[in-house]
């Protein structure tokens, strides 16, 4: 088996790691010439392009046998509306099409945001029928419109992910607290009102393989849903007293959805949440 991940981010490479531990050659991407020595002892090859150069992504995806999106917007560039709409158009929609003009095998890791609010819902929850969102915010409609893209390969998979956590290279949300303090002026474009679904990395890289094994295609909730997550501002007010820091401003931008995102299509194929109710850190 030969994957390409295109996005070597932190969900990326521990997608590659357990691929390569199973045998498998691993191609990475990154946008980030510095990055190449970093990515090659992880790796079998790597290569620097940007997803939305379709020639190139073909290029480095010839004889692989899977895609994986794992492109992710950077922070920093998706602060206002304006900067939301630019970055995920290039970075989401762009890669998925270039993705499947390569390889009829793709697999995107999509975003909840797709379901906005969730007051769209017919339930008491959030379901892979749940019709997205119809709100104009760009998360939604990009993180859609790309998903559209991963499906019109022939083996196209969408997994809809909660906030991914737990990578050694990530931050805890203690940090991301005073990032919002330090670099966002205590202002952050999330809503107070919406859940804070999380996933942990491990159980996202582990949802991959499964598609990959069984050969699912469609779309797949990947939420941890044991317990309902508690609201954005239950959360870090929670992480903000527990820290001795000010509480900070939702500015209810980004939409999430209120309800519980459920996963049990993914369940139903046989999949087991290893990280089902990490804590809150």
């Amino acid at each position: 088996m030969r994957i390409m991940v295109l996005g070597a981010g932190n969900v990326g490479l521990e997608v590659a790691e357990r691929a390569r531990a199973r045998g498998w050659e691993v191609v990475a991407t990154t946008t980030t010439p510095g990055r190449v020595a970093e990515l090659e002892p992880l790796v079998d090859e790597v290569a620097v392009l940007v997803g939305s150069d379709t020639e190139a992504v073909k290029r480095a995806a010839e004889g692989v046998d899977a895609i994986l999106v794992a492109a992710s917007p950077r922070i920093m560039q998706s602060v206002t509306v304006e900067d939301r709409a630019r970055s995920y158009r290039d970075v989401l929609v762009a890669s998925c099409e270039s993705a499947a003009a390569a390889c009829d095998r793709v697999i995107f890791l999509s975003s909840i945001s797709v379901y906005g609010d969730g007051t769209q819902a017919t339930g008491d929850v959030i379901d892979e029928d749940t019709p997205r969102t119809t709100s104009e915010e760009p998360s939604s409609v990009y993180f859609g419109l790309a998903e559209d893209a991963a499906l019109a390969a022939p083996r196209g998979a969408v997994l809809r992910l909660a906030d991914v956590h737990g990578h050694p290279r990530d931050i805890d949300y203690t940090a991301r607290l005073r990032m919002v303090h330090e670099h966002m002026g205590g202002s952050t474009a999330f809503a107070a009102d919406g859940r804070l679904h999380r996933v942990n990395v491990e159980d996202v890289a582990r949802a991959v393989l499964h598609l990959i094994d069984n050969d699912l295609t469609g779309v797949f909730n990947c939420v941890p849903d044991l317990v309902p997550p508690p609201t954005n501002r239950e959360a870090f007010d929670m992480l903000a007293e527990r820290a001795g820091l000010p509480t900070i401003e939702f500015r209810d931008e980004l939409r999430t959805p209120t309800q519980p995102v459920v996963s049990a299509r993914l369940r139903a194929t046989g999949f087991v949440f290893e990280h089902p109710d990490d804590e809150l850190q």
